[in-house]
C-alpha cells in the first residue's frame, strides 16, 4: 500500500500565540502547545510507527519526543524539515511585517514562489527541499509490508508538500491552512499521493473553535484581493 505519512504540525508556541514569524529561531511550547502534542499521541496511540522524524528545531523535537510516548523509537532529525526561512521578518507581527516590508510582502503573498522575505528564502526552495526529504523518508521505509511514519515539522513545510501534490495553482497556494497540532495523513504510493486527511485536528477540540480561524482572519486584513 506504500508507505503511509501522518505529517504533524508542533504544538503551539508562544510567537504562535502572539501572531510572530518564527522561521528558524527556536521557540519553546507552551502549556498547550505540550497538551496539543500530548492529544496527538493518543489520537495515534493505535498507530505503530516505523520511524518518527522531527525538523531540528526544538518545537518541533520537543512534539515529537510526546509522540513517541517514551517508546525505543530513535526521533530521526533531519535540516530539510526546518521551517521556511523568513529573514528579517522572522520575530516580528504581521502587521509589523505589513507596515516595515510592505512591498516585499504583498509581492511574496502574491507570489512567494517568485518573491522571497527580505533576506529569506522563497516557497520555491522551501518546496524543492520539502519534497526531496519527503522522497528520501518514503524511500527508507517503503521495503516494509506496512509503514507509517510519523513527520513532525512546521505548517510552512507542510503546506509546501500538500501544495505540490496536489499541484495547487500558485494563486491558491496559501488555501491550506495547517493549525498547531494539526495531523495530516498522506499514503505514497509508487510515486502518487493519496491524501486522506489535511489539517485534522478533532483530536484537540470535542466541537468546533471558531478561534483556530484567526489567522485566515489577520491575513485578509493585510493583503489585497489576490492575497490568501
Amino acid at each position: 500500500m506504500g508507505v503511509k505519512l501522518f505529517l504533524i504540525r508542533h504544538g503551539q508556541t508562544e510567537w504562535n500565540k502572539e501572531g510572530r514569524y518564527q522561521g528558524g529561531m527556536d521557540t519553546e511550547l507552551t502549556g498547550t502547545g505540550i497538551e496539543q502534542a500530548k492529544l496527538a499521541a493518543e489520537y495515534l496511540s493505535q498507530v505503530d510507527f516505523s520511524n518518527i522524524y522531527s525538523s531540528p528545531l526544538k518545537r518541533a523535537v520537543d512534539t515529537a519526543e510526546i509522540i513517541s510516548r517514551g517508546e525505543s523509537h530513535r526521533i530521526i532529525v533531519r535540516d530539510d524539515l526546518r521551517e521556511m526561512n523568513f529573514g528579517r521578518w522572522e520575530g516580528l507581527k504581521f502587521s509589523e511585517i505589513n507596515n516595515q516590508y510592505n512591498e516585499d510582502y504583498q509581492n511574496w503573498l502574491r507570489d512567494p514562489y517568485n518573491n522571497r522575505p527580505a533576506g529569506g528564502e522563497s516557497f520555491e526552495e522551501l518546496s524543492i527541499r520539502a519534497l526531496r526529504e519527503a522522497d528520501n523518508i518514503v524511500a527508507e521505509n517503503e521495503n516494509k509490508i506496512e509503514s507509517s511514519v510519523a513527520v513532525i515539522t512546521h505548517g510552512g513545510v507542510i503546506l509546501a508538500l500538500l501544495v505540490c501534490w496536489l499541484q495547487i495553482p500558485v494563486s491558491r497556494w496559501k488555501s491550506i491552512i495547517q493549525r498547531q497540532g494539526a495531523i495530516n495523513v498522506v499514503v505514497i504510493d509508487r510515486g502518487f499521493p493519496y491524501i486522506s486527511a489535511v489539517n485534522f485536528t478533532g483530536h484537540l477540540h470535542p466541537v468546533y473553535d471558531e478561534n483556530e480561524d484567526r489567522v485566515i482572519r489577520i491575513y485578509g486584513s493585510l493583503g489585497n484581493g489576490n492575497s490568501p
